[in-house]
This record gives C-alpha cells, structure tokens and sequence, in this order.
C-alpha cells in the first residue's frame, strides 16, 4: 500500500524532462545541477530504488522545494542537497563522482560557462544538456571540454519544442553546419526535426531580408553566417522531404 501511495504521489514530467530522462540510460548515482522543482530527481529516484542523487541549485528556496518533494515521495534519503554554484555542487559528493550529470533548463551562455568552469569536475560523466538557446555555442563548447555528441533528440512539450543532447567523453571536431544544426541531427533525419527547422528558416529569413535592407557594414559578418545556415537549414530540409 505504501508503494501504491508513493507512486500516486509521483510527479508527472513533461515531454522535455521525459526526453531527458531516456537519455541518462542506466544511470546509479547522478547530479541534476539547476534542479529547481526537483520533479526529474524525484522521478529518477522512484524508478530505480538502486539510484542515488545529488540536487544542486544555485537558490536555496528553489533547492528547499526539490527536498520538499523528494521528501515527499520518500526518497531524500537516497539525495544528497547542494546549494552551490554550477559544478561546484559535485564537491558535495565528498570523493565520490555522478555517472550522469543533468543540466537543463537555461541559456546556452550559462550552461557552457558552468561547463568551462567545471570541466575539471566532471571526470567523464556522461552529460544530459538541454539549452534554451544558443545551441551552437554548447556544441562548441563540448568540443573544448573534451566530450563528443552521443545522441541528440528533439522533445516537445504544450507545442514548443527542445533539442536534448546527451554528451561522453572523448575527442570531437564538428564542421560549422554540424555546430549550428546538430551532427547526429543531421545524420538521423529524425521526423520531428522538420518543424524546428521550418521555424528556424523563417526566422534567418525574416532577419536576412531586415539586414539586407538596413545594409549597415556591422552587419556584414552576422549576415553572411545567417546566410550559410539558411542554406544548412535548406539541405536539411531537402534531405528530410526524402526520406
């Protein structure tokens, strides 16, 4: 009965976290970093009664709601709690390192400059990353630390859409066209993929047209990378309405 009740209590995630999910694998001890409301941590736990995890957040209130909800559904006992800045949270663990490392939910800008700063930490676990924006930058950024793209999956949730990586280990060197769309994107041709790319044409168009237009000098550079990924975008699309 106790079980019963603790799974009707569980947190239900939505597209995104599920995405993030599937792609940890067969995780045992993990770190969501930026946990906020802790659903993902509580869902993990309550999968795998094997599973430990550390949840870190840079705000003690949006950390105090994560242990409220792991407490909750009775598996803070398998946690350990950080209020900490990015990967300075896996000091925590006290020796020991997370096989899987979650950070999700923030800007690109952030999240490679949490993985600049704590690549050091991070002693090959695997990455689950979902950025909000500049994409490109963490690809790049992932090259620099010395981890390559595994998978990468687009997830939707209440008709927006996420593109998910999960990053290991090892060497990586991505052409300017694999940076800005996604090298296993563009070599899996996933179907879901098609309207990002749809929504991402129409506005490098409506920006070229509006830069063609303004014809200031300081835009020459920003122009000419719009235009190349708009022809990225169009090969993309070409190929996809193959398959």
């Amino acid at each position: 009965m106790t079980d019963l009740l603790t799974k009707r209590r569980a947190p239900i995630l939505d597209g995104r976290l599920s995405a993030a999910m599937e792609l940890a694998d067969n995780c045992r001890l993990f770190a969501d970093i930026g946990a906020d409301h802790g659903r993902l941590s509580a869902v993990m736990l309550l999968q795998d009664s094997n599973r430990r995890a550390l949840v870190a957040d840079i705000s003690a209130p949006a950390l105090q709601k994560s242990r409220d909800l792991l407490c909750r559904v009775g598996v803070s006992s398998r946690a350990v709690f950080a209020v900490a800045n990015g990967l300075d949270a896996l000091d925590s663990l006290a020796g020991e390192w997370p096989d899987t490392v979650f950070i999700l939910g923030m800007g690109g800008d952030t999240l490679s400059g949490i993985l600049r700063r704590g690549a050091s930490r991070l002693h090959g676990a695997a990455l689950i990353l979902g950025a909000q924006t500049d994409l490109p930058l963490v690809r790049q950024t992932l090259c620099e630390t010395g981890y390559c793209i595994r998978r990468e999956v687009v997830a939707s949730d209440r008709e927006r859409d996420y593109i998910l990586l999960r990053a290991e280990a090892g060497a990586a060197a991505y052409t300017e066209e694999e940076l800005l769309l996604g090298p296993v994107l563009l070599r899996q041709l996933p179907l879901n993929w098609l309207p990002v790319l749809r929504r991402r044409q129409a506005l490098l168009q409506k920006g070229i047209q509006a830069m063609r237009a303004a014809g200031l000098e300081k835009d020459a550079a920003r122009l000419a990378l719009f235009e190349r990924e708009a022809g990225y975008v169009q090969r993309a699309l070409e190929r996809l309405r193959k398959e």
